[in-house]
């Protein structure tokens, strides 16, 4: 069982992914839940942010009462195409000219794993929810859209999380998008410079500027994508613009910060005669669970079983448990053994991942009704 969980994660990893495409790899997961006799359905939520692909919805009757949820994402982030797994001293790695897509490759063939072990073991089990989704990496957007109505599961358990197997994330900080434009004035840089203004210094100016980075222990803030609107560099530069984010456990926190970027965008360029827009929009808010929870409870429980210690932790990324907290769904993050995810030194460790099936297949048998 542990080498088909393995061989299955190589394979997937194989398959070209990336938020908006992910055509190839659903094809691929709607045979193996069908084969499992799962009916598996296909929403339009690529429709919403420029798609290709669905979430995949899969519901297993169950043999006695009780429901649960599982939910991972199809997508992966940039440098995630012709990935090459390979394992070396315990781990799974690429070759190091791509990401390994451990996340969240690692977390499905979890689930699939959990599902085929239940199925084995002739045990009754609960009915068994899973969801799929697509532009996860790029912003939620297959949690956003995704009907919870269609689930009777009253908890969820996502299982794309960093870390060893035990560590359970109770919370994820919510998510701000900041962007700000510099409209400046062209001129002939040779000829007559000061008849323009200089759209590229005063973003420079502004950016270096402005507070980012690790604000507290609970704010982060970062801004790697800069443009300017000209290639020439007999021009001055008439437009530039820088595109970030803000994450915050605390929700109000991310509110100030948001105005406080507005604001000191303004400042910063005030007296220039450049034009700035600054904006700042919630994409998805913070949720914190208990642990007395019964979501995390469970999970607890479920490790306890394996002889595994449970770490209950707070998060520092976003996942689709962030939407589905906001809409009333309890769902907490579990981790399957990656590690570096989103950068070629990405790694999942065997030791973890050849257990998470196992874990899945526990947490099962421990849901009740």
């Amino acid at each position: 069982m542990a080498m088909n969980i393995l061989e299955e994660c190589k394979e997937l990893m194989r398959i070209d992914s990336a938020s908006g495409r992910e055509r190839q790899i659903a094809d691929v997961l709607k045979k193996k839940l069908e084969s499992l006799g799962f009916d598996v359905r296909e929403d339009a939520a690529g429709s919403s942010f420029g798609g290709s692909t669905g979430n995949l919805t899969a519901a297993l009757a169950g043999t006695r009462p009780g429901s649960v949820m599982f939910c991972s994402h199809m997508d992966r982030v940039s440098r995630g195409c012709g990935i090459r797994p390979q394992e070396k001293d315990g781990y799974l790695t690429s070759d190091g000219t791509t990401i390994l897509a451990a996340d969240d490759v690692s977390g499905i063939c979890a689930i699939l794993d959990g599902v085929r072990r239940t199925l084995a073991s002739g045990r009754p089990y609960p009915r068994i929810e899973v969801a799929l989704t697509v532009g996860e990496e790029s912003g939620l957007y297959g949690g956003k859209f995704l009907d919870l109505s269609q689930f009777r599961s009253g908890l969820c358990y996502v299982v794309d999380s960093p870390g060893p197997l035990g560590r359970i994330v109770s919370g994820a900080p919510g998510l701000a998008r900041l962007t700000v434009t510099v409209t400046g004035r062209a001129a002939h840089a040779g000829n007559e410079p000061e008849k323009g203004i200089n759209a590229a210094h005063i973003l420079c100016h502004i950016l270096d500027t402005l507070k980012d980075g690790r604000l507290d222990e609970e704010t982060v803030a970062n801004f790697p994508v800069i443009r300017t609107g000209s290639e020439a560099v007999n021009i001055v530069c008439d437009s530039a613009w820088a595109r970030g984010e803000a994450r915050s456990r605390d929700p109000e926190k991310l509110r100030h910060y948001m105005e406080y970027f507005r604001q000191h965008c303004q400042k910063a360029a005030a007296g220039t005669g450049a034009s700035v827009t600054a904006e700042a929009e919630i994409s998805f808010s913070p949720f914190h669970i208990p642990e007395t929870a019964p979501v995390i409870q469970l999970a607890g429980q479920a490790f306890r079983k394996m002889g595994i210690a449970p770490r209950i932790e707070q998060g520092g990324g976003g996942m689709d448990a962030n939407i589905f907290n906001a809409r009333g769904l309890p769902a907490i993050g579990i981790a399957t053994g990656y590690t570096q995810n989103h950068t070629l030194q990405e790694k999942l460790d065997l030791r973890s991942f050849l257990k998470s099936g196992e874990y899945i297949e526990i947490l099962i048998a421990c849901c009740k009704a």
